[in-house]
């Protein structure tokens, strides 16, 4: 009887069995890679229409504060300019449209009344998606010297 050692199975794997793991591998990982890279473009859409509607309804609240008279020249003033800059720089164009509509039917002998329709529209500059709408916001001031019944 001699001592030879036993012989047991490879001691390695097969090329086969090694690219066969890295298919399987590779194949769990490419859903979980797609998934996460859908959810990211999701959360820049959704930062980049919160961040929209902050600078719109700021504008909006800003001619709000202001008043009817001073709301009508809004694009000259200085807190709109630095709300118009500071949204420049995040990447959105501020765009300030009043409008002056008649309050009809006056009565006769009545002077002409009109109502401050103010429009701010928030438009995406250099933005990373292309889909991002071009949101408005609108509101409606009255002429406090008038009663609207």
């Amino acid at each position: 009887m001699t001592d030879r050692p036993c012989r047991r199975g490879p001691a390695a794997f097969s090329l086969i069995e090694v690219l066969v793991v890295v298919m399987l591998i590779s194949a769990g990982i490419l859903p979980i890679y797609s998934l996460i890279k859908s959810g990211q473009k999701r959360i820049v859409r959704a930062d980049t229409r919160v961040m929209a509607t902050l600078f719109g309804t700021s504008a909006l609240e800003l001619a709000r504060t202001l008043g009817y008279d001073r709301a009508q020249k809004l694009d000259a003033d200085q807190d709109f300019l630095e709300l118009k800059e500071n949204a420049n720089k995040n990447g959105f164009n501020l765009e300030f449209v009043p409008n002056l509509q008649p309050l009809l039917p006056l009565p006769q002998g009545a002077k002409p009344m009109f109502l401050l329709r103010i429009q701010i529209v928030v438009s995406p500059i250099n933005r990373t998606f292309s889909d991002t709408p071009t949101l408005r916001f609108v509101t409606i001031l009255t002429d406090p010297r008038y009663n609207y019944y």
